[in-house]
């Protein structure tokens, strides 16, 4: 059971790093490039070479999981370089991984004679920061250094940065190194802060909601009425000012997320959790005014559905 949880949380943290990564590149760049964004025409946008990636992907020796991103970006001269983001997601500490980095690194120059500057964010919790590829035999020695971001090794004041929301997600990402020591009371009131600052940034439906899914998912509660709790202040927060698809989104994403674990672990427990969580999202729906043809629309079940929830004693079943 708990090998699939853990795989169920690994699987939705690539997702969740990719489309972040993604959407928000811009930012990325400008948060650990600041000395190197005068020289990027941002105007010209960002080339994703996925298809070059997938041509000198490199595997894991051991059960690590990566994200790898490779990005083409345009400069101000007319220049063209490539950027490769690398984010170890898995939290377990790799003896192949400065090797996996010169990897990528030699094999994108034979293949691409392209250079590439390479930043590893590590959100592991381990002692070891790998930083550097060494190699030597005979009189024969090389070295590849590469940029890191070792979150273990950052505090609260690296994520000071009000008006990037890369700052948000590295908190998030940091925040979850230290979950363990936190009760679900203490990490709701990180995340109500988190979805504060959000508020503030005033970005398009689109960027919130993809901020708004990686805050929520990135660490889970374990209580289901803190989460829903979540859910619904979130909710109050964005009020009227948020399109309706996205409204949705927020008051299902955590159902949906329910349903994928039933699925993936298959067990009763998961599947009463669930039906719980949709009982107690209807009544909160329908205190909020909204009436139950909406609700089905919302939470995406059929209308007869709702009365039947609403009559069955879960505790019981």
């Amino acid at each position: 059971m708990k090998s699939q949880e853990q795989k169920l949380v690994q699987t939705s943290r690539d997702a969740l790093w990719k489309a972040i990564i993604r959407e928000f590149f811009e930012f990325f760049l400008r948060y650990f490039y600041p000395g190197f964004v005068d020289m990027i025409d941002f105007e010209k946008g960002f080339e994703f070479l996925d298809k070059e990636l997938s041509e000198i992907q490199v595997k894991s020796k051991g059960n690590q999981r990566y994200v790898d991103i490779l990005v083409k970006v345009f400069l101000h001269d007319g220049n063209e370089e490539w950027v490769l983001f690398h984010i170890e997601v898995q939290g377990q500490d790799d003896s192949n991984f400065e090797e996996r980095m010169f990897i990528y690194f030699y094999r994108i120059f034979d293949k691409y004679r392209k250079q590439v500057a390479a930043l590893a964010i590590l959100t592991d919790d381990e002692v070891s920061h790998p930083q550097k590829y060494e190699y030597t035999f005979l009189n024969t020695k090389l070295t590849y250094e590469y940029a890191t971001y070792k979150l273990r090794e950052k505090d609260l004041a690296d994520f000071s940065n009000k008006d990037n929301p890369v700052s948000i997600i590295m908190e998030v990402a940091w925040q979850a190194l230290k979950h363990n020591k936190l009760d679900d009371s203490e990490l709701y009131d990180f995340k109500i802060n988190l979805i504060r600052r959000l508020k503030a940034l005033n970005y398009d439906a689109q960027r919130i909601r993809l901020l708004l899914n990686f805050i929520k998912r990135y660490t889970n509660f374990e209580n289901s009425e803190i989460s829903l709790k979540f859910e619904y202040e979130s909710h109050i927060i964005f009020d009227k000012e948020i399109t309706m698809g996205l409204e949705e989104a927020i008051l299902t994403d955590a159902i949906q997320q329910g349903r994928e674990e039933g699925i993936e672990i298959g067990t009763q427990q998961t599947e009463q959790k669930f039906n719980e969580e949709r009982k107690l999202a209807i009544i909160n729906l329908q205190n909020e005014g909204f009436d139950n043809e909406r609700i089905a629309h919302i939470l995406n079940i059929p209308i007869e559905k709702i009365d039947t929830l609403l009559e069955t004693n879960l505790e019981e079943e």
